[in-house]
């Protein structure tokens, strides 16, 4: 119960308290005042009577005329006239009247009416004594009229305090709501500075306190922040060039190379300069610095006009041009540019026969591993670096693999699993390696035909050319809203979304209307996960997605990770469950960059989890750098 709830009650039951004996009181008084009033009406009465019947000198037929008519005009419930031996000489009596009053207050509030008396005279002669009792029922009509007033006023003047006293409660304790608010902003890792301090001295202590831990909070976060970003520069970066080192292309590859990249392949470039030795001989270290960003000029001027192009050093000599959507004709002529364009910048100074470029040309595709583009790129350019003429570039070509079915069978079979309904979810483990527990199932789109089952990574790519992908992301989600399989009842699962399918205009509304449909009474927990690179770009478009999702109590889980150097706000922002990233990633940081990283993650809330975990070797490595969450086969060897 609240403390607003318990003052409430308490404040109620006091006032209810204070209100009736108050109300006791004032109805006892008026009681003993209604009980007075009677005795003094028939004593006055008494009185009067008394003086009326001694000029009747003892004649019982005029005493009785006197009585008669006072009797008749009054309340009175028996008037008499006893002699001095106690013989009655007359007596009026009246049944006793039914009150106009409930019968309830008859039976509880007893009133008596009292019998006065007065001395009846004629002369020096005792003729008797007179006794007059009032009638009972006028009293009990009056004091249940009063009553009935009483309870009306203080009713009235209870209710208006209960409601002035339930505005006082409001304002004195809206502060303390705001406090509550603050601490549930904490637990759920949010960053909420009251700036309004209350006025009450004790809330007021209260607030401040829960400011600065905020605000510490808040620093340790921002301090990790920039630690990482800081650390990312230093790691990933040339400080000669600016341009990313060889460390982030390998992190950076898989993006370009998965089953789902919506670039199925581009052009891979080796640039190397040879005879540095001898340049630095001749130029001395400075000026050959400089030609080293002049040629980081032309590589960035050449790539501008690819999307998502990549300039990167691999070491002192050599660069690597990722070109995606780029064909061979135009590589081959991009190099040919560049190598003349580099061959005036060199010969002005240098010897042209012994300083050169060479270029080395591959064209790549989304399904190769990282291995094997790098490799293939490095033997392109050894071999360019062989051509003896001027002209140093080299394309080196691979016997593509022809797809096991054609397109036109590719859309057979996807539009027979949407027509038919028959997508399936794979699951596959994320095991915490350090208490042996499950974290959650990670759901993997599959299509079944009438024979087999296609895993996501074998239909997507055609799926992604025929321009089915989104379709399957639509279809895969309402199926698992609307008939989520039986298994996963009780347990946490996450389920992948592609950038493209996020990237279409019709994703947000379409989900509201399935999440309004389906996802009100989930049998399982569900994290959505997306892309670090559409979150990092857009977190405020994605932010509409958030708050969708939280309104089902669904969270967000961060995969394709690879620390690039950047502002990580967004992470302050969205807040999501966990971060994924490639083993590879956890294993090539230096060991600051991954305490800041978990500085970060840590002080709200964010999980680390390892992905693609092939091999038990790895789980030494990630223990001691405290990554405890893996994902991949390793995961199916620990049982």
């Amino acid at each position: 119960m609240t403390l607003f709830k318990q003052l409430s009650i308490l404040v109620t039951l006091l006032l209810l308290s204070i209100f009736a004996t108050v109300l006791g009181v004032n109805f006892q008084n008026s009681a003993k005042s209604v009980q007075d009033q009677l005795y003094t009406d028939a004593k006055n009465t008494a009185t009067s009577l008394s003086l009326s019947l001694a000029s009747a000198n003892g004649n019982i037929s005029m005493i009785s005329t006197m009585i008669n008519a006072n009797f008749d005009n009054g309340t009175y419930q028996s008037i008499s006239l006893v002699d001095m031996n106690g013989q009655v000489l007359y007596e009026r009596h009246s049944e006793r009247k039914i009150a106009d009053v409930p019968k309830w207050f008859v039976k509880y509030i007893p009133i008596k009416a009292p019998i006065a008396a007065a001395n009846v005279s004629a002369g020096w002669n005792p003729i008797g004594l007179l006794n007059v009792q009032c009638d009972t029922a006028t009293a009990y009509l009056h004091l249940y009229t009063i009553l009935y007033s009483l309870t009306i006023s203080f009713s009235v003047i209870f209710i208006i305090s209960l409601i002035l006293l339930y505005i006082l409660l409001i304002m004195l304790l809206k502060p303390l709501k705001n406090i509550r608010l603050q601490a549930e902003a904490i637990s759920n890792n949010k960053f909420i500075i009251q700036e309004k301090l209350p006025y009450t001295q004790d809330f007021k202590e209260v607030v401040q306190v829960m400011n600065i831990m905020v605000k510490k909070v808040e620093d340790i976060f921002n301090h990790a922040n920039e630690t990482l970003r800081h650390q990312s520069e230093l790691l990933y970066k040339d400080e000669a060039t600016g341009l990313y080192n060889k460390k982030y292309l390998l992190n950076k590859l898989p993006e370009y190379l998965k089953v789902d990249a919506q670039i199925p392949d581009g052009i891979c470039m080796m640039i190397a300069l040879s005879g540095g030795a001898e340049a630095n001989q001749a130029l001395g270290r400075e000026l050959v610095d400089k030609l080293y960003v002049d040629i980081t000029t032309m590589l960035r001027r050449q790539a501008k006009d690819f999307n998502n192009s990549l300039v990167v050093r691999m070491n002192g000599t050599e660069f690597f041009l990722l070109l995606p959507e780029c064909s061979e004709e135009n590589a081959l002529s991009l190099a040919n540019y560049m190598d003349h364009g580099s061959t005036i910048l060199l010969s002005k100074d240098l010897d042209e026969k012994v300083t050169f470029l060479s270029f080395g040309v591959y064209k790549y595709h989304h399904t190769q591993s990282v291995k094997q583009v790098i490799s293939a790129s490095d033997y392109a350019l050894a071999q360019a670096k062989l051509i003896p003429h001027k002209e140093r570039v080299y394309l080196h070509k691979t016997v593509s693999n022809d797809e096991i079915m054609g397109k036109e069978e590719w859309r057979k079979l996807i539009k027979f699993a949407l027509d038919h309904n028959t997508i399936h979810f794979d699951t596959y483990k994320v095991l915490n390696i350090k208490s042996g527990e499950l974290v959650h199932n990670v759901l993997s789109i599959a299509l079944l035909s009438e024979s087999q089952k296609y895993s996501y990574g074998h239909f997507i790519a055609p799926a992604i050319s025929l321009g089915l992908d989104i379709e399957i992301h639509k279809k895969a989600v309402e199926k698992l809203l609307k008939e989520p399989p039986f298994e996963l009842k009780g347990t946490i699962c996450s389920l992948r979304l592609s950038e493209h399918y996020l990237d279409n205009p019709a994703t947000y509304n379409e989900l509201k209307s399935l999440f309004e449909k389906y996802a009100k009474n989930l049998s399982f927990k569900l994290i959505i996960e997306l892309p670090d690179i559409v979150l990092a770009k857009n977190s405020k478009q994605l932010q509409v997605f958030k708050e969708l999702f939280e309104n089902y109590n669904i969270q967000i889980g961060i995969f394709e990770f690879i620390g690039e150097p950047r502002d990580y706000n967004y992470l302050k922002e969205l807040r999501p469950a966990y971060i994924k990233a490639e083993v590879n990633y956890f294993l090539s940081q230096t060991s600051e960059n991954i305490s800041s990283l978990q500085v970060a993650a840590n002080s709200i809330g964010i999980d680390l989890i390892a992905t693609s975990v092939m091999e038990l070797e790895a789980l030494g490595t990630l223990k001691a750098r405290k990554i405890n969450m893996i994902q991949g086969r390793a995961t199916e060897m620990l049982g």
